[in-house]
């Protein structure tokens, strides 16, 4: 423990003993000059400073201030917070990562949202790729679907991509095989993490494929990615790691890293075509 006087207590020392004389000078106006910065793990948060209140609070990083779609709204992390039109009419949810001609979709499974894909959307970003990490929030799977056909037309329609994967985890991974069969909807890849459900829409996927699954996830999920795998076209492949991860879940794993470099390596080879 520090047992020096800090100013603060020197300070409150001196007022009491002060007992004549305007006692102005004595307030604790020295937290105006005391900042602080707080860091959690390799995300920077938004810093946070004591100052004096002027009665305006500034939104945080993750609102978003308009639902107009096809904008884009105040910065979201390291990405942009924008909005765009489903292929149903709704308003849905997303985060820009970069530019670039070739865009990948990080679509999320149930529990996580689309801020849980930051480090593989900037790991994307820096090959000099567009990543745009969707929210998922409809209660269907067609829904969810048309969500990322959405996504796709925005992508190519306003940002400007010729080429479009999408990446999908768990519910995600369902959603985005569903999406592929969509008309007038063309992904030209597309990783399917622990698919569980929409196997019987695989023989209609299209594009470049990566099946990947946990080798000791729940039975279904590996029964239902290597189906998958089994029923597409080619060219396929399928990795089964050596975890009992689900999901997004492989990234708290030792597999993490493997699984990453492989979606940073399958979008760098959609894009180059």
């Amino acid at each position: 423990m520090d047992h020096s006087i800090s100013r603060r207590q020197t300070m409150k020392l001196f007022c009491g003993l002060t007992v004549t004389g305007s006692l102005a000078g004595c307030t604790e106006d020295e937290a105006a000059n005391n900042t602080t910065t707080t860091t959690q793990g390799s995300t920077p948060t938004a810093t946070q400073t004591t100052a004096p209140s002027t009665g305006t609070a500034e939104p945080t990083a993750t609102e978003d201030t308009t639902t107009t779609t096809q904008t884009t709204e105040q910065s979201d992390a390291s990405g942009k917070s924008v909005s765009f039109s489903t292929n149903d009419g709704r308003t849905a949810k997303g985060t820009l990562y970069s530019s670039g001609s070739c865009a990948a979709i990080l679509v999320p499974g149930d529990g996580y949202d689309r801020t849980a894909w930051e480090p593989q959307a900037n790991a994307i970003a820096q090959e000099g790729h567009t990543a745009l990490a969707v929210t998922m929030d409809t209660d269907t799977p067609a829904t969810k679907a048309k969500t990322i056909a959405g996504a796709v037309s925005y992508l190519r329609d306003e940002q400007g991509a010729k080429t479009v994967c999408a990446i999908g985890a768990s519910s995600g991974a369902n959603a985005v095989v569903r999406a592929s069969t969509i008309s007038g909807t063309t992904i030209d890849g597309s990783v399917i993490i622990s698919a569980g459900g929409a196997e019987s829409y695989a023989r209609e996927l299209s594009g470049r494929l990566l099946f990947i699954v946990g080798k000791n996830d729940e039975t279904r999920y590996v029964q239902v990615t290597k189906g998958m795998h089994q029923q597409a076209s080619n060219p396929k492949r399928l990795e089964v790691l050596p975890t009992e991860g689900h999901g997004q879940g492989i990234f708290d794993t030792d597999q993490g890293d493997a699984l990453q470099n492989m979606i940073v390596e399958f979008s760098t080879t959609v894009c180059s075509g």
